[in-house]
Order: C-alpha cells, then structure tokens, then sequence
C-alpha cells in the first residue's frame, strides 16, 4: 500500500512512517506540514492511504479531503487530531474519512486501523477486478463511477460493521438490497423485490423478517452504545438516521428495565438513512 503523511508535528510524521514500513508490504510516499503540497501530491502520486492531520494553517483537513475529491482521486483517508468537537468529527465522516485517531496516538490502535483501512482497498480491488472481467475494459469515467459507487459500499459495510449486523441470517438480504441502491440511485420504496430477490409475496414476507431481526440487532447493539457513550456525535446521528432516536430512547429503557417494549424498527427508514450516511 502507497501511504501519505500530511502534519504539523514532524515527530509524528515520523512515528507514523515507521509504524507503516514496519510492514514490507507498505511505503511511505510522501509526506508534509503543507496541505498545498499535499494536494498537489494527490494530484501525480498513486497514494491509497492518506494520513490527515485536522489542525493545520489556512486549510484544515476536512477542507483538504473536499478538494482532493472535487478533483475526482479517492484514495482513503485517515484523520488525526487532538481536542475536536464532535460536530468536527462528524463533519470529518460525512467528507468521507474512512477512520479518525484522536492524538496523542496509540501505536496499537494506529496498526489495528492500517490493517482495516488495506483490508478494505484489498476487498474493494477484488470487486473491481471482477467487475472488469464481467463487463471488459473501463473507461477511465466508468472506472471514477464503479470507484464511486464502491466506496459508498464500503462506507455501508462499515456502518453495518459498527452496528454488528453483518453476519446475521438476513446478512445477504440485506447487503444486497443496498448494492442494488447504490447501483440504481434509488430509494427503498422504488426497490422491486419481486424481482431483486426472485420471490413471490410469502418468501419475501420471510426474507423481510431475517432483515427486520437483524436490524432489531443493530438497534439494541446502538443502545448499548448510546448508554456507555452518550455525549458521541456520530452515534447520536445513526441512533435518529438510522432508527428515529424516540426507538433508541426506548430501547436503552428497555434495557434498564423501565419499559416493558423496545424500541421498534423501519425497514424502509433505516435503508433511506444508511443511503442518506454515505452521500
């Protein structure tokens, strides 16, 4: 993997470059306090993974990342920093970070989310290989759209990963339906199940169960989550996309015993607002 570093603290420009090439399979292709040079370094260098430093002079690393991809490269982005608000690290999220590091760093938690973020580029050039031996060589527009449309895919799965609903029983079902999504731009009420899952009314009665019992999964994993951390934005702004807040309200009661019902789960509203997250 190509890596580059962008911060203010060259001590931490080289920690994190001996954390990456500890790895053989890694290189550090550049790295820099200027968030110009750093743009025009996106521009002519092959970089998968980028290291943001958020707080740096007259452009910070939200901004950085925006105009890196106005000029359409996508390479992964991590961001670093100390003492955010947590609207910053949504704002952080909704440009597109794949993974955000609170400084001072952890030297664990920086190798645990390198492992992720490779794993992820790995996987996404995979569907890319097979996508061009089903459909023959790509243009260089078609391959900026499949790369598009692939990193909101990924983006899905990490969400999916984070509510801990990627293994359940309506797993297929439910990673299917959003590929499909993706790929048509469309919302859940203009999904043709019918069609999409091969089924007649009874079987997608049950493959409509499977997904809604995962998704209950997910609800009560995030109502564990708002409990231990309350004060966190990004899971605040799943708990009202995803499920209305009002549900994860009642499931965290539930959990405590004050109530007697859970929270309830939509279909449709958590699939409109997990397509909404990754815009």
């Amino acid at each position: 993997m190509n890596f580059y570093i962008i911060d203010n603290d060259s001590k931490i420009i080289h920690l994190l470059s001996n954390i990456i090439e500890n790895d053989f399979n890694n290189t550090v292709v550049g790295t820099t306090s200027d968030p110009q040079q750093a743009y025009d370094d996106a521009m002519r260098l092959g970089i998968d993974i980028m290291f943001v430093d958020y707080a740096m002079p007259e452009m910070d690393g939200v901004q950085l990342i925006q105009k890196i991809q106005d000029s359409h490269h996508y390479p992964h982005f991590i961001m670093t920093a100390q003492a955010i608000l947590p609207s910053v690290k949504t704002s952080a999220y909704q440009h597109g970070i794949d993974f955000f590091i609170e400084k001072p760093l952890n030297i664990a938690e920086v190798k645990s989310v390198i492992k992720l973020a490779a794993q992820n580029i790995n996987m996404s050039n995979r569907l890319l290989q097979v996508l061009d031996l089903v459909s023959g060589a790509a243009t260089n527009n078609n391959t900026v759209t499949i790369s598009g449309k692939n990193k909101k895919k990924e983006n899905a799965q990490s969400i999916l990963r984070f509510l801990g609903i990627t293994s359940g029983n309506g797993a297929t079902a439910i990673n299917r339906l959003i590929n499909t999504m993706i790929e048509r731009d469309i919302h859940f009420d203009e999904v043709d199940f019918e069609e999409l899952f091969q089924c007649d009314d009874h079987k997608k009665k049950i493959i409509f169960q499977r997904i809604r019992r995962d998704i209950k999964t997910g609800l009560s994993n995030l109502a564990h989550m708002c409990m231990d951390y309350p004060e966190n934005d990004i899971i605040l702004e799943y708990a009202n996309n995803l499920y209305e807040y009002k549900n994860i309200h009642n499931e965290m009661q539930f959990l405590k015993d004050e109530r007697k019902t859970g929270g309830q789960v939509s279909i449709k509203h958590f699939f409109n607002g997990l397509i909404q997250e990754i815009k």
